[in-house]
């Protein structure tokens, strides 16, 4: 290997990456802040590289991925709560608001966070918007709430239920009971 103080052809510091039991060059272009090594896939590398280059100069670099804000939790818990509270009420388009306000608190965490997190977050604040829709006759739009739970959580019964109930509102009834036996093999107890 080269000396990682060098430079190559067109003057950019020429460094070292280790990938595995392997070492490789690559170089840095600091103007347009890419990378490349000639031997290696830098792809991913790039667009890194791209992102970080939109941070303000005072972010903090992100931290380890097993690091939860817990004040977007709490926020995003709040939020949620709103929402039943709402829903109980009958207070439908409030609740809607509320669910609203809490998937996009939990779609703002930073992307270091844990996708596990955002997906229960997520998931749960969907089928209860999802219910807010179809207790508002907006069948359509708890449909695609339904989905997008299923999509993120696919062996989540009241994902599946949530769908069945959409599909029954549209009058598509052999859907809806496809959906709701999915469901139940999920969780063949629920009454």
């Amino acid at each position: 290997m080269g000396d990682p103080r060098a430079d190559d052809v067109e003057g950019d510091p020429v460094l070292v990456a280790v990938d595995g039991n392997e070492t490789f060059e690559f170089s840095v272009d600091m103007d347009k802040g890419t990378v490349s090594a000639p031997t290696r896939d830098v792809t991913v590398l790039n667009l890194l590289a791209r992102w970080v280059r939109l941070l303000p100069p005072e972010a903090p670099f992100p931290p380890p991925p097993h690091i939860i804000q817990g004040k977007i939790s709490q926020a995003v818990t709040q939020a949620k709560e709103a929402g039943n509270n709402c829903f109980r009420k009958k207070d439908l388009s409030s609740a809607i608001q509320a669910y609203s306000m809490a998937i996009a608190m939990s779609l703002d965490r930073p992307l270091w966070e844990s996708s596990n997190v955002v997906a229960e977050e997520l998931s749960v604040c969907l089928a209860n918007r999802s219910a807010a829709y179809a207790a508002a006759n907006a069948y359509i739009e708890a449909l695609c709430d339904a989905d997008a739970a299923i999509q993120l959580r696919r062996n989540w019964s009241k994902g599946h239920f949530r769908k069945g109930k959409a599909l029954a509102g549209l009058h598509r009834y052999a859907e809806a009971r496809a959906a709701f036996q999915l469901g139940l093999q999920f969780d063949p107890d629920n009454v």
